[in-house]
């Protein structure tokens, strides 16, 4: 399960000053492409229009980064990767969901495996527009001596890429505030909270960027659904961003982080995309493009975020 550690000139320096008025703010959503096959959760006639678009290039007028999904269930190619970097601006950034042969499998990686992971990837960093890789593991890993030393093992391997991990079972409440002794940063979630659930707080944990990730709140779906989807279909009310967007200001002008990333994943019908404009606009860095009517439509909170991007 391990493999010889290397230092990658190209994994240094990460952090590029941002050439918008964002500042260290990363706000985006958990994957961009929701096709009309998804049903419910499809984004196009909401966010994408009905014709043929580029939805990657489109997306990006409106934030600046977005949480790679697709890489969870296999490695991307590096001609898949050097591609985005191409449809996007230069302020663009990527963060990387790993692979779930390396988070939610029993029993060993290969060096090969790894090696694909992060050749895949490479075109991002080359490109300066990659962010960190997002571990995420399921709530059924809980902490013990074997999973300590499996994700030690794990980080160990990806020593010099930035790195955040979500981990979901209570268990490993005590074992945050020692992330950054591992070279990387815990995840922040918001999802509905059962016994088991983990319990975090902003100031447990500094590190040299924030990564927090919105998952809804629908707690009667949370386990029982005929489809995925009903899981992420919760809409937060701007009230109930609020208390973030403030915690957010304040942590970050508090401590030494050079990135502040957000993420939605409450994806179905683009709700996803309509908080994180939300949450733009309480962060006080409203998008200025010109938001899609059927969006608005939709969703009429981001009235108000037109009007404060139109002063």
């Amino acid at each position: 399960m391990s493999e010889k550690k290397s230092s990658d000139p190209a994994t240094s320096n990460l952090f590029i000053e941002p050439k918008d008025n964002t500042g260290i703010w990363r706000v985006g959503t958990s994957g961009w492409s929701y096709p009309p096959n998804t049903g419910p959760g499809s984004w196009t006639g909401i966010f994408y229009p009905l014709s043929k678009t580029d939805e990657l290039k489109f997306y990006s007028r409106y934030f600046n980064t977005v949480e790679i999904n697709s890489t969870f269930y296999r490695p991307c190619a590096a001609k898949t990767s050097e591609s985005w970097a191409k449809r996007t601006p230069a302020n663009f950034e990527f963060t990387v969901k790993a692979w779930q042969q390396f988070t939610h499998k029993k029993g060993e990686w290969t060096p090969e495996e790894v090696q694909e992971f992060k050749n895949g990837i490479l075109p991002l960093i080359e490109a300066g527009k990659f962010g960190c890789i997002l571990f995420q593991f399921p709530a059924s890993f809980k902490h013990s001596p074997q999973t300590m030393d499996q994700l030690k093992s794990l980080l160990d391997l990806f020593e010099d890429y930035p790195k955040a991990v979500e981990l979901r079972h209570r268990s490993w409440g005590d074992v945050l505030p020692d992330l950054p002794s591992l070279n990387a940063v815990p995840a922040f979630i918001d999802e509905p909270k059962f016994k088991d659930s983990i319990r975090q707080d902003f100031d447990m944990a500094p590190g040299p960027f924030l990564y927090l990730r919105l998952h809804g709140r629908k707690f009667d779906k949370w386990w029982r659904h005929e489809h995925r989807n009903e899981r992420y279909d919760y809409l937060y009310t701007p009230e109930e961003l609020r208390p973030y967007a403030i915690r957010l200001k304040s942590v970050l002008e508090n401590k030494d982080i050079q990135r502040g990333y957000v993420f939605f994943n409450n994806h179905p019908g683009a709700k996803a995309v309509a908080n994180a404009i939300m949450m733009r606009a309480q962060l006080e860095i409203p998008v200025k493009t010109e938001l899609p009517q059927p969006l608005v439509e939709r969703y009429p909170e981001l009235e108000a975020n037109t009007r404060e991007s139109e002063t």
